[in-house]
């Protein structure tokens, strides 16, 4: 008896869909171009990647111990690796010894520095801020600034970049502690959640940013490319080493490391944790060719979900204030 009664009941369901007229089928989306191999493509994406362990130390601000990671060069042509940077002039590990610190002078250029350990103090002169891990400084082109490491025993390490100030640059040094400010994405590409350090309202160009991104255990970010002009730069922070996939390759990103996505337009990239216990995160950067005219960048919510009231882009609760030198 169940059994005709759940036969008579699909077929009345089946009668009663036949009788509905059809939706028109969906439009198909248009899909990008098959994209072979990176050596198919000629894309060599190991140029991309830059790994300060493998460098020469040099010298910045005078006392700083400094390896490269990425430099200025022109992405869309072959090159020497690692000179992949078209609008940043330098992308490098920085340390200060116990003890030292660097001359306090101005320099016609804009620096970021992110505090990865050590503990210190920065002054321009006339007010100086204590320094930690996960702290984030801007330095606005002929701006004075001195670093001094207050410990006897362990380095001052950071990360620091150098770029051409544009036109909206402040006058004064920006200190923020990362760990206080407000998630300003989620779901950005799938998996990636972020925090919003530095961005046009701290003189950087429209569209220019700076961001601390952590990816969750067992996670990955979804793949996709980007067009010439874009200059984006993930620097990897947290330890251990992890796979990114660039183009048709699978890389290992180790601490420290960095990569410029190639701005090809096909070449995609993702991050990838297989950590089922570990978090991921980086230093990201990003901007295209300058534009006045170019729309802020709307609060962060992908994924097709709606807008989060927990996002924000208020930077003011980490902004540190300095103290005035005795």
């Amino acid at each position: 008896m169940r059994l005709l009664s759940l036969a008579l009941l699909l077929l009345a369901f089946s009668g009663a869909a036949a009788q509905t007229p059809r939706a028109p089928a969906p439009v198909a989306s248009q899909r990008q171009v098959f994209v072979g191999l990176n050596e198919v493509e000629s894309v060599s994406v190991n140029r991309f990647l830059g790994d300060p362990s493998t460098q020469p130390v040099h010298l910045s601000h005078g006392t700083l111990l400094t390896h490269s990671i990425l430099n200025a060069g022109d992405p869309n042509q072959p090159g020497p690796q690692a000179n992949v940077l078209e609008y940043r002039k330098s992308l490098a590990t920085a340390e200060l010894l116990p003890g030292s610190q660097t001359p306090l002078e101005t320099y016609p250029e804009s620096y970021f520095f992110y505090i990865k350990s050590g503990e210190g103090r920065l002054d321009d002169g006339k007010q100086s801020w204590a320094l930690r891990s996960d702290m984030a400084i801007l330095v606005p082109p002929s701006v004075a600034h001195r670093f001094i490491n207050t410990s006897s025993e362990k380095p001052l390490s950071m990360i620091m970049m150098q770029w051409t100030g544009g036109p909206n640059a402040k006058n004064s040094l920006i200190v923020r502690d990362t760990r206080l400010l407000s998630w300003c994405e989620e779901n950005a590409h799938w998996n990636n959640t972020s925090r919003c350090i530095f961005s046009a309202a701290d003189g950087l160009l429209q569209g220019e940013r700076i961001y601390t991104v952590m990816l969750q255990p067992w996670a990955v970010s979804q793949p996709h490319s980007h067009t010439p002009g874009t200059e984006e730069i993930w620097t990897k922070i947290s330890p251990g080493s992890i796979p990114v996939l660039m183009g048709s390759d699978l890389l290992d990103m180790k601490e420290n490391s960095a990569y410029l996505v190639p701005p090809t337009g096909k070449t995609d990239h993702s991050n990838i944790n297989l950590s089922k216990t570990k978090t991921e995160w980086w230093i990201y950067v990003a901007r295209g060719p300058a534009n006045p005219n170019q729309a802020p960048r709307p609060q962060g919510q992908q994924g097709g979900r709606p807008q989060n009231p927990n996002l924000s882009r208020d930077t003011q609760a980490a902004t540190i204030a300095g103290k005035p030198l005795p």
